[in-house]
C-alpha cells in the first residue's frame, strides 16, 4: 500500500491540487465557487497549473486544476476558458479527435466529453467513491478509445463514451499506476489495427494489438517510472523516465514483443514528461525543473536547456521553426534552443538558462551542477 502513497504520479497531481489551491501568488480556491458543481471563470486561468495539452491543427486545448480547460486559435498567444465545464478538481489529460470532438480525463475517475471543440463539456463517467485519478486517454478515433489511471484502472469503450467498461491492462498484484495510454499509427498488428501502449510504474510497458481488449507486458528490466513514449517507426520506440532516462525499445518482432533496448541519458536528473516528433524529424521532450530537451536520433545527440525559470513543464508543442509551446506550473510559455543557448553563452546575460548538446550518452550522468 505504501508505493500507492508515493508514488511519484499520484503525489504529482495532489502536490499540484494542493499547491495552487493555497497560493495566492497564482490562483486560489478563492476564485472559484465550488456549490455549483461548475468551474468557474476566472481571470488568472491561463497562469494555473496546466497538466495537458493537445492540438488539432490550428487549435489547442489545455487542462488543468480546478476543471480548468482552456482553448487557443493562435498558437497560445490568447485563450479563451471553457463556458461550462461539471468538474471542479484536477483534469490530467485531453485528446481532440476533430475539430468538434473532444474528451478529458481527471480525478475521481471522470471523463469529460466536448463536441464542440471544448467550449462545453458533459460528464460522460465518474466515480467519486474511490479517490484516484485517471491519468491518460486516447481516442483512436471518435468511437474507440482507452483511459488508463491510478492503480491499475482502465476502461474502454467503442461507442464514443456513451459506454465505458472495464479492461484489464495488468494483473500485477501491487496495482501499479499506469501514466499514459497512446498508439502507433506507425505500428500495425497483424490484424491490421494500430497496436496501444500502455506506460506506467515500475518500468511496465503494455501492448495491446485488438484495440485495448486484451494486453500483453515487455519486460524493459527498468524499474522507475515510466510518464510517456512514442512511437518512432515500424520497429523503433522512446519511453520517457525519471531521471533523464530515455529508454529507446527496437523490436525485431513487435506482435512477439521481441526487441533490444538501450537507456539514454540526457545529462539531467528531472523526470521526463512529454515527447513530440518535430517537423524536422528530430523529438523534442519536457520535463520537470525547467526541462527542454531535443532527441536527433539520426546524429545520436541531444541538445538539452533548463530554463531559467525552472518550472515544471507538462507539455510541449512545436509552433514553429525553433518556437515551442511549454505548458506546465503558472500556465504557458514559448520557448526557443537557439535562445536558451545565447543566454547561456552570453556572460553578460541575466538569464539562468542552462544549455548543453552532447552526443548519445548510455551510462547515467550528469556534467555539471544544474543549479
Amino acid at each position: 500500500m505504501l508505493h500507492k502513497i508515493l508514488n511519484p504520479m499520484y503525489v504529482l497531481f495532489t502536490l499540484i491540487s494542493f499547491f495552487f489551491t493555497f497560493s495566492g501568488s497564482i490562483i486560489s480556491a478563492s476564485d472559484f465557487n465550488y456549490d455549483t458543481g461548475l468551474a468557474l471563470k476566472s481571470n488568472l486561468a491561463d497562469k494555473a497549473t496546466i497538466t495537458s495539452m493537445h492540438a488539432y491543427n490550428d487549435r489547442i486545448v489545455a487542462v488543468g486544476v480546478h476543471g480548468i480547460v482552456l482553448s487557443s486559435e493562435d498558437f497560445g498567444k490568447t485563450w479563451i476558458q471553457a463556458e461550462k465545464v461539471p468538474f471542479t478538481n484536477t483534469l490530467t489529460d485531453v485528446q481532440c479527435v476533430s475539430e468538434s470532438q473532444c474528451w478529458a480525463t481527471g480525478h475521481d475517475m471522470t471523463i469529460l466529453h466536448s463536441v464542440d471543440g471544448g467550449k462545453n463539456w458533459s460528464v460522460q463517467y465518474d466515480d467519486i467513491d474511490f479517490d484516484a485519478p485517471f491519468l491518460s486517454i486516447h481516442m483512436v478515433d471518435y468511437l474507440n478509445g482507452i483511459v488508463v489511471g491510478a492503480f491499475g484502472k482502465s476502461m474502454i469503450t467503442n461507442d464514443g463514451g456513451e459506454n465505458w467498461t472495464s479492461t484489464v491492462v495488468t494483473d500485477d498484484p501491487y496495482e501499479p499506476h499506469l501514466n499514459s495510454v497512446y498508439s502507433s499509427y506507425r505500428m500495425k498488428s497483424e490484424n491490421g489495427t494500430n497496436l496501444m501502449f500502455v506506460a506506467g510504474e515500475i518500468g511496465q510497458v503494455h501492448i495491446s494489438n485488438d484495440q485495448g481488449k486484451s494486453w500483453n507486458m515487455v519486460d524493459t528490466e527498468y524499474f522507475g517510472s515510466l510518464w510517456g513514449g512514442i512511437s518512432v517507426d515500424d520497429k523503433r520506440k522512446l519511453l520517457l523516465g525519471m531521471a533523464g532516462k530515455i529508454l529507446y525499445l527496437k523490436f525485431s518482432n513487435e506482435a512477439s514483443g521481441e526487441f533490444s533496448l538501450d537507456t539514454l541519458f540526457a545529462g539531467i536528473k528531472n523526470s521526463l514528461t512529454d515527447i513530440k516528433r518535430l517537423n524536422n524529424g528530430n523529438y523534442i521532450i519536457s520535463g520537470n525543473g525547467g526541462v527542454v530537451t531535443i532527441l536527433d536520433l539520426e546524429n545520436e545527440t541531444t541538445e538539452t536547456c533548463i530554463r531559467g525559470d525552472r518550472l515544471s513543464n507538462t507539455s510541449v508543442i512545436e509552433i514553429s521553426n525553433d518556437k515551442y509551446l511549454l505548458s506546465g506550473e503558472k500556465g504557458f510559455r514559448t520557448h526557443s534552443m537557439s535562445e536558451c543557448q545565447s543566454n547561456f553563452e552570453d556572460k553578460n546575460s541575466i538569464s539562468k538558462d542552462m544549455w548543453m548538446k552532447s552526443k548519445f550518452q548510455y551510462e547515467e550522468w550528469v556534467p555539471y551542477d544544474w543549479q
